[in-house]
């Protein structure tokens, strides 16, 4: 199967999970509404393992299907009790850093991304910062998680070749939507940012498996 033709399949799924989503939610329906949020999710660890299997990998023993499963669990935890959800998120990006640090490992142009992405993260969250009380160090160290995953995923096209341009782009958005995730949790964003925060998650997870069908 290519990925054209895995698109062709997969992306009509998840814009069906993604309006079932917020209608359950609208209709108030909060556990049927997380059913179709993680179903949404786990196209993305069938797409994982889908490709990894036709690339004769098996994906079991492959750090980035255990990225997509480990998202898949924290979408159901984050909407329950935050906190937890959020490390289970970490442990997700530390099976992603370890794929990406595979492919390339970092060197500086990595670390200058990983640097100005924990500094826009900082100013992103200043005003809320100095209220998390024992919350400061999970804050502090999801945002170094994520700004890794981020920093290797963007130099891998100047490091490893063009192809891994889509995966790239999947980790910024997932940033961007991780970003906006906190802020609405502890800012109490209006509800409009909702959509846009999903799509970007989404589209984060299927552009991270793109170089996975590349290669198989």
């Amino acid at each position: 199967m290519s990925l054209a033709l895995y698109s062709a399949l997969a992306l009509p799924l998840w814009g069906a999970m993604f309006a079932l989503y917020f209608i359950l939610r609208r209709a108030g329906l909060k556990k049927e509404s997380l059913v179709a949020k993680c179903a949404g999710s786990f196209l993305a660890v069938g797409s994982a393992g889908l490709a990894l299997w036709l690339g004769g990998r098996n994906p079991l023993f492959h750090p980035v299907f255990w990225f997509f499963a480990l998202c898949t669990a924290a979408d159901a935890l984050l909407e329950l009790r935050f906190v937890p959800g959020m490390l289970l998120f970490g442990g997700a990006h530390l099976c992603l850093v370890a794929w990406l640090w595979g492919l390339a490992p970092a060197g500086g142009l990595s670390l200058a991304l990983w640097l100005l992405a924990y500094a826009a993260a900082a100013w992103l969250f200043r005003r809320e910062l100095p209220t998390l009380g024992r919350l400061t160090v999970p804050f502090c160290l999801y945002p170094a998680l994520l700004g890794a995953s981020l920093a290797l995923g963007l130099a891998l096209p100047f490091t490893a070749g063009p192809s891994y341009w889509p995966l790239a782009l999947g980790a910024l958005c997932f940033f961007v939507s991780d970003m906006m995730v906190a802020k609405s949790e502890l800012s109490h964003l209006a509800d409009f940012w909702q959509k846009p925060v999903m799509l970007l998650y989404w589209l984060a997870l299927y552009l991270i498996a793109v170089p996975l069908w590349t290669a198989a």
